[in-house]
């Protein structure tokens, strides 16, 4: 038995020494493996922006430099509205043009609102930011505007595995490097093994993300609004560029971002969440006025005529569906029963 342990004993710490010694060896070298913001390219902003504007978050990968700003300030107030998305929220226009419709309509109630969206953020982070971040600010209704990045391949690793990475044993005992050495290693043998790359969250995943942020909000009694993303892409006008990484096959374009928004069509259905169909407003429209008007070349971010269109479009989803619409009423009533209440002694 004693010989056993003293195997045992030298074994481990033949293994810690070799483990040390490669770590420090990837160090000298120079390798590291990260899978971070400045990683991550999703049109604009490019890297050296997203460097810029971000920081390293443990649950969220990464998010804005004023983010703990933000929650702060929104801790200390109940905001009726929170904007969740990506990109298309972070640097969209359209959450301050609803939030002044909405103040046109009540000039005497302050209204509160604020967009928590993030670029390059797709419904695996949105449930990582609702759970952690967006319950306990306690808003009265939440949009819900993810599936661009969701459906990309990204470096064909998908948004759960990199948080395995980041919660693998070897980085708990300090063999960071040895860790994301391991990682890569995985990802390139089945690479080679399969043929195309997982796109970051999978349809059945984007599916339970979305059902899971409007249960975390139901059982708050916050609204979920979920929102399909409206696009001007069409066959045959498919933007070149996104070949070169964010999927394989330019003809699977329409066809693959369809397959998300449907989800989302779905989930609403499914989760008694409401649905605002921006997809379909936006289809509605003059395919010239999509594509020179309303889009950025992308055909995923919108111009500022494009973002009031939104806001537009979202003002009349909440003016139409009275679980949205009553966010303002309740309001009137709480300021009326305040001027009309007793004075105290």
């Amino acid at each position: 038995m004693a010989r056993f342990a003293l195997r045992a004993g030298f074994t481990l710490a033949a293994t810690a020494l070799a483990l040390a010694l490669l770590e420090v060896g990837l160090r000298l070298v120079g390798f590291s493996y990260e899978l971070a913001a400045t990683r991550v390219e999703f049109g604009w902003p490019d890297p050296p922006s997203i460097e810029a504007r971000y920081r390293s978050d443990p649950d969220l990968f990464w998010v804005p430099k004023d983010y703990a700003q933000k929650l702060e300030r929104l801790a200390s107030q109940r905001p009726q509205l929170v904007f969740l998305g990506d990109s298309c929220t972070e640097f969209g226009f359209y959450p301050e043009f609803f939030l002044e419709r909405v103040r046109q309509a009540h000039p005497d109630l302050e209204i509160v609102g604020e967009e928590l969206g993030t670029g390059g953020w797709s419904s695996y982070q949105g449930v990582r930011q609702m759970e952690r971040d967006v319950v306990a600010l306690r808003p009265r209704a939440v949009t819900v505007y993810f599936g661009w990045n969701d459906h990309w391949i990204g470096f064909g690793v998908r948004d759960d595995e990199i948080n395995a990475l980041r919660r693998s044993p070897l980085q708990r005992v300090g063999a960071e490097r040895v860790a994301q050495l391991v990682f890569q290693a995985r990802l390139g043998l089945r690479a080679r093994l399969q043929r195309d790359p997982p796109r970051r969250v999978p349809p059945d995943d984007f599916r339970s993300n979305l059902a899971e942020i409007a249960r975390l909000a139901r059982s708050r009694d916050i609204v979920p609004v979920l929102v399909t993303a409206p696009t001007s892409h069409e066959w045959g006008r498919e933007p070149k560029y996104l070949e070169r990484r964010w999927l394989r096959d330019l003809s699977r374009l329409v066809p693959l971002h369809q397959e998300y928004v449907q989800i989302v069509r779905e989930v609403a259905a499914e989760e008694d969440a409401v649905l605002c169909d921006l997809a379909e407003r936006f289809e509605a429209l003059p395919r010239p006025d999509l594509r020179h008007r309303y889009f950025q070349t992308d055909g995923m971010h919108l111009r500022p005529d494009g973002d009031a269109k939104l806001a537009e479009f979202l003002y009349e989803c909440f003016q139409a569906e009275p679980a949205l619409h009553d966010i303002w009423n309740a309001q009137v009533r709480s300021a009326a029963s305040k001027d009309h209440a007793p004075i105290g002694r």
